[in-house]
């Protein structure tokens, strides 16, 4: 099999005390929080399943990624994620965000502002729990990108960031689960401020790109996005696996002798080997995968 569907279950849809309402009713789990539907991931701790079996089973290997659904009603956590560590051979976290659905005014935060170097965001950090005043100026040191149904956001590890309210998004990273949470609206959930400082890079920033704009790769060190506007797409075979990500209408992707017709929002893992995406209009598609420099 090359087309791979998610099978969200019991240990899949995590629930979230910042979770909004779109994620419980595309799972049918209607009146609970779920803030994530990790669709695939072949992590112990919290692997998904496809054709009845653990991933890793069906796949016969780990996954090179993991991918994710997240649905906020409020603000996420002010946070950020390690780098990979050569000396050991552990993983850092590189993630990029693919926005399925937004309210009005939606944002995210990504790096600190020009003129905030790492000393001044320490000091913003520690003061914030004094009030809102402070908490105001913690968040106004990270650059506020808008979002809408469609925006790509690719951001690097060691960059500082949060996820607004009121936003539905896919997210591809490594397959890694380590966060570090800086600040979390007082919360009481532990936070890892000394490791996030250090873990921190001031000069971190976003790749964006926007609906309008020329259809483009957004590449990191380990997860790339290729944009597919309108159209039909022919991807030639290679060895990554590939997440596809239906935004704003439908879309079809061929793989071998398997043909899929995709609804908006849901995700598709493709196995090696090549791939046709056709992307009516009104409709995009973003094709994910992991990448090394």
């Amino acid at each position: 099999m090359r087309i791979w569907a998610p099978e969200p279950g019991p240990r899949t849809l995590v629930e979230a005390r910042w979770a909004g309402r779109r994620l419980a009713e595309m799972r049918g789990a209607q009146g609970r929080p779920i803030g994530e539907s990790w669709e695939f991931s072949t992590l112990p701790e919290r692997e998904s399943f496809a054709s009845g079996r653990p991933l890793s089973q069906a796949l016969g290997r780990p996954l090179d990624l993991l991918a994710k659904l997240i649905d906020t009603g409020r603000p996420l956590s002010v946070q950020v994620h390690p780098g990979d560590d050569p000396r050991s051979g552990r993983l850092g976290k590189e993630e990029a965000w693919v926005v399925l659905r937004a309210d009005p005014d939606a944002a995210v935060r990504v790096g600190v502002r020009d003129g905030v170097d790492a000393t001044a965001f320490a000091d913003r950090l520690r003061a914030a729990p004094e009030g809102r005043e402070r908490e105001r100026e913690l968040l106004d040191s990270l650059c506020r990108l808008p979002v809408r149904t469609g925006s790509v956001v690719l951001v690097p590890a060691g960059a500082v960031h949060a996820i607004g309210g009121g936003i539905l998004l896919a997210e591809i990273q490594q397959p890694t689960d380590r966060t570090y949470r800086l600040y979390d609206y007082g919360s009481g959930r532990e936070l890892h401020v000394r490791a996030g400082l250090e873990a921190m890079d001031p000069d971190a920033r976003a790749q964006v790109w926007e609906p309008g704009a020329p259809a483009r790769t957004l590449r990191g060190r380990n997860v790339e996005l290729r944009v597919l506007p309108p159209g039909e797409h022919s991807l030639e075979a290679d060895s990554k696996d590939r997440l596809v990500i239906p935004v704003g209408g439908g879309v079809e992707i061929e793989a071998d002798d398997a043909r899929e017709s995709l609804p908006p929002a849901a995700l598709r893992l493709v196995t090696p080997g090549d791939l046709s995406v056709s992307v009516p209009p009104e409709s995009l598609a973003v094709v994910g995968a992991a990448c090394r420099p």
